[in-house]
């Protein structure tokens, strides 16, 4: 059920609401003469009210802050041609004044506020009392979400569970218990009623499911369980997941799952998505941003790229979590850069730095039924376990027209810093082998402000509009996965004392990737796997603070707090509430953030 397309404008025609903070949350602003239980008691006015719910997951899932709300300060990604964060990255300067902590905190409560108008007025919508309780249940689902978000984030935070039709001064602050208690009760309800859905995979994902509301139970079971010091939640997450995997095998191949063309993303695997449509939308500038980012900058439109967002490139760390002959690995990464006609840099006649420099084909490789084969290669980027100069000068062999002019820039302890197209020329008369190799991979300063140190995500990329500008991908965006449901169980196993059940199910993604079956697993295999199986996708830093590894991580891999980590990040391993929302809730005060700011 593609209901996003919907979303935009059917909010638009009742919704005018605002949130400023306590003293005015969840109070509506009519501005007609039509009064809010008049028009939500209708068909279509209840049902905007089920969209907005919908909508509110965009400002989370689907804006430039994404990467930040869930990857910064974590191990794998590194800044390339503009910082990551740094309150999030290096805990520099990071205080509850931090903007994206504030934001990302605010946007959780919208999307509350929205879903609790759902249930506020229901009693007066006129509609079967099936759709009704289905649409109660759905703002439940999603209400879920964003505490389950806000709690792993946070700790313990403000509960609100009823609508506010008058000014509210302020709610207090709720034990982190408290909070994952009502998340547990609303989704068990919602399970129970079973009006929502079996399954709205292969019809999109867009629809909340019993599917994956049992997939965020049990999530939300793993990381209680964790910070709550409750084994028995180990249990019950496992056992939530496997109601969830069904005993089903991941049979979809990788490629296929991720394929750019869009033809995966009603693929079984994909449990709720943000679903996007270019035929539907009324304005084809408004998809997402997704295929910018996780992308360094490889020149711009006029040479033929795609737009990066030039952070969130993976560090070497990243990459070697792939094993040598992962599938996934060039399904995440494209290898290799097209270019539209090949050149010899050691033409005398050649106009080194102007125009005739070679123009990029990024999204030629697509046009080329996803293969470089026949068409010119500007940079090669071989895995870590193929960048012997044996190994690569049998790729060049394959196509040698093609690729004798190729730069190679292999993923190893030395990597190489190249700008644009524009400066090939230069760079090519420092090699004889088209192999470079120059700098130390994590020496930041260098490689940071430079473009073409690691080849792209291409994991998310859209060939169907193929469009340099950011957010115009109408990929949707896969919330929660089979995969992902396949590491909570795995993760929940090993926890709750069955290694052999945790196994098989870390294996399961494993023999779909092309690897070996591992025995004896640990939390870091598990790490280890998130990491290949939903690099960009996943929720990092979520994972790396709920199984106490994200000062570890921070500590062996990220390159601003290699050594100091433990003693830069303290007690912090929780964002602080927001000043600003402190400021605007007169049942709170600093002494929320004591434990570490």
């Amino acid at each position: 059920m593609k209901l996003y397309k919907n979303i935009m404008c059917a909010t638009a025609i009742g919704l005018a609401m605002t949130a400023t903070g306590c003293s005015d949350f969840l109070d509506s602003d009519n501005k007609s003469s039509v009064t809010d239980t008049d028009y939500f008691s209708t068909e279509s006015g209840f049902k905007s009210l089920v969209y907005d719910s919908y909508a509110q997951l965009t400002d989370i899932f689907s804006t430039g802050d994404t990467p930040e709300f869930f990857n910064a300060g974590t191990d794998l990604y590194q800044d390339s041609r503009r910082d990551i964060d740094p309150g999030l990255h290096r805990w520099q300067n990071f205080n509850p004044q931090h903007a994206t902590v504030l934001k990302f905190y605010t946007q959780c409560y919208d999307g509350i506020r929205s879903t609790l108008q759902i249930q506020h007025y229901a009693p007066s919508a006129k509609v079967s009392a099936d759709v009704k309780q289905k649409a109660i249940d759905e703002g439940r689902f999603i209400n879920s979400m964003f505490y389950y978000l806000l709690v792993n984030n946070y700790g313990g935070v403000p509960l609100v569970t009823e609508y506010a039709s008058t000014a509210v001064k302020g709610y207090p602050v709720s034990l982190a218990k408290d909070i994952y208690a009502h998340i547990i009760d609303q989704l068990t309800e919602v399970i129970a009623n079973n009006k929502l859905v079996p399954s709205s995979a292969i019809q999109g994902g867009g629809e909340a499911s019993i599917e994956s509301a049992k997939a965020l139970l049990a999530k939300t079971y793993l990381s209680a369980a964790w910070d709550l010091n409750r084994p028995d939640y180990f249990t019950e997450a496992a056992r939530l997941a496997d109601e969830v995997i069904a005993g089903r095998t991941l049979t979809a191949d990788f490629a296929d799952l991720w394929a750019a063309d869009y033809s995966g993303d009603d693929n079984a695997e994909f449990l709720f998505d943000i679903e996007y449509s270019y035929e539907a939308t009324h304005d084809k500038s408004k998809g997402n941003a997704w295929q910018s980012y996780f992308s360094g900058y490889y020149g711009g439109q006029e040479e033929g790229m795609k737009n990066g967002s030039s952070d969130f490139t993976p560090n070497l760390h990243a990459l070697k979590c792939f094993e040598p002959g992962d599938k996934r690995y060039s399904v995440t990464f494209l290898q290799e850069l097209l270019v539209e006609d090949t050149w010899d840099p050691t033409d005398p006649d050649a106009e080194k730095f102007g125009v005739s420099a070679p123009k990029g084909d990024y999204f030629g490789w697509y046009k080329n039924g996803n293969k470089a084969q026949g068409k010119p290669v500007g940079v090669y980027y071989p895995a870590h376990w193929e960048s012997t100069p044996q190994q690569i000068a049998a790729w060049r062999a394959q196509d040698p027209v093609n690729r004798a002019m190729t730069f190679v820039i292999p993923m190893d302890e030395k990597t190489a810093v190249i700008e644009p197209w524009k400066i090939y020329y230069a760079d090519m008369e420092e090699s004889t082998t088209g192999v470079v190799a120059k700098y130390d991979f994590d020496n930041h300063d260098v490689v940071q402000s430079k473009a073409w140190a690691v080849h792209p995500c291409r994991k998310f990329d859209d060939s169907n509009t193929a469009m340099y500008k950011s957010g115009v991908s109408f990929r949707d965006v896969h919330v929660i996965t089979l995969p992902e449901v396949f590491l909570v169980a795995s993760e929940a196993y090993l926890k709750g004392g069955q290694p052999g059940k945790a196994d098989d199910r870390l294996n399961a993604l494993r023999r779909r990737a092309g690897l070996s079956d591992k025995s004896n697993i640990t939390i870091d295999d598990i790490l280890k796997e998130g990491a290949c199986e939903m690099f960009g996708n996943g929720f990092r830093r979520m994972d790396l603070r709920r199984t106490q590894k994200l000062i570890e991580y921070n500590n062996l891999y990220n390159p601003h707090l290699k050594g100091s980590a433990a003693e830069v990040i303290g007690a912090k391993t929780l964002w602080p509430i927001p000043q600003a929302a402190i400021d605007a809730n007169d049942m709170i005060d600093n002494s929320v953030n004591s434990w570490g700011y």
